[in-house]
């Protein structure tokens, strides 16, 4: 059994307009214990404002020079962006991190899991919403790796006070830093990725470019004191359950979340239930690294790794979490259970052939 201690501090002051922040945490299971301190600042000006963030860490994955001297510790850089926004939109630029959907504890396209990129975000605000985000994952191919990025977007209708229904779609794509098809023209993503493989003079065979995408949506209400919602996610789907029943039956590769979120006074309480299907967000050839993850071929666990849903495939997962919040200040307390099977994103259909059916 391994023993955690979470030591956490926050430290946030205002002088002249500018904010500045520090955070810290200790994790210590008397084997490899880890550590962050990180800095931020924060520059208003007119109506935009610039954030930066950066600091000292042992995650026990990256040894520094002088490692014994240093503790392990190492600098890095976190997150440099620009922010504009008024009752109508907001529009992010620079190095940051990204979090969507409903969900409190979970989330299923896009989650910050502590690794910022380059991106641009534009969100408009009211009762029909959208909010189209960029991500560049690599810049340039490295080692063998090809140049990475992904998109998601959302379109979020809320017919009235309380209740929002929402599409939302993801691809991630390969050999393009940024591809504007994806972030310019407002049809599925699907379909885009499709008309890149068309027996056309502009296509490509799915050997160059096979990219991954994703669809899904959610449905949240929120009341005065809790809201309730479900979201899912779907990286394939089973058409011939449909076309062919008779046939060969590929796999469905899905993810859903159920949550429900209830505040009394100073308590908020969270529950959520999360699950994946067998081989949603892995690649499915050997040969084209398109899984739904930040670094391929790395020792990062799942959790440290994915894009979105943090347990990746195969699995299913609740989460309660109680918060105390009091002038301030606050504190929370969160309890997950795990169960899961083989979840290995780099080897398709975990190093076999194509099952039939879902697994």
């Amino acid at each position: 059994m391994k023993y955690l201690v979470f030591i956490f501090t926050l430290l946030s002051v205002a002088y002249l307009g500018f904010t500045f922040k520090f955070d810290g945490w200790l994790e210590y299971d008397f084997e490899q214990p880890t550590d962050l301190a990180k800095f931020s600042v924060i520059v208003p000006f007119m109506e935009v404002s610039f954030t930066a963030s950066g600091g000292f860490k042992r995650d026990n994955q990256v040894i520094p020079p002088y490692a014994d001297t240093l503790w392990y510790n190492y600098w890095y850089w976190d997150e440099g962006f620009l922010e504009w926004k008024n009752d109508y939109l907001s529009i992010q630029a620079g190095v940051k991190q990204h979090s969507v959907g409903p969900g409190k504890i979970y989330k299923l396209f896009v989650r910050e899991n502590g690794f910022s990129y380059p991106s641009f975000r534009y969100q408009t605000l009211g009762r029909f919403r959208i909010d189209i985000l960029w991500a560049g994952l690599r810049l340039v191919e490295n080692d063998s790796k090809p140049a990475k990025g992904f998109n998601y977007r959302s379109l979020v209708y809320s017919p009235f006070d309380g209740l929002e229904i929402a599409y939302e779609e993801s691809v991630l794509y390969l050999n393009r830093f940024f591809d504007p098809y994806y972030f310019f023209i407002p049809i599925p993503a699907p379909g885009i990725q499709e008309f890149w493989h068309l027996n056309a003079p502009w296509g490509y065979p799915t050997s160059l470019l096979d990219d991954n995408s994703m669809i899904g949506g959610w449905v949240r209400y929120s009341a005065k004191n809790y809201s309730v919602y479900s979201e899912f996610l779907i990286d394939d789907i089973n058409m011939n359950r449909f076309l062919n029943p008779e046939g060969f039956q590929n796999p469905d590769k899905m993810a859903f979340l159920f949550g429900f979120c209830g505040q009394s006074g100073p308590y908020t309480l969270t529950f959520e239930v999360a699950g994946a299907t067998a081989f949603t967000f892995q690649r499915t050839t050997k040969i084209r690294p398109y899984e739904y993850v930040h670094f391929e071929d790395s020792n990062l666990s799942i959790e440290q790794n994915m894009i979105g849903y943090k347990h990746g495939e195969n699995n299913i997962a609740c989460a309660i979490s109680l918060q105390y919040s009091k002038d301030s200040w606050s504190i929370k307390t969160i309890y997950e259970g795990l169960i899961y099977g083989t979840r290995t994103p780099d080897k398709p259909w975990h190093g076999g052939s194509i099952p039939s059916g879902t697994h």
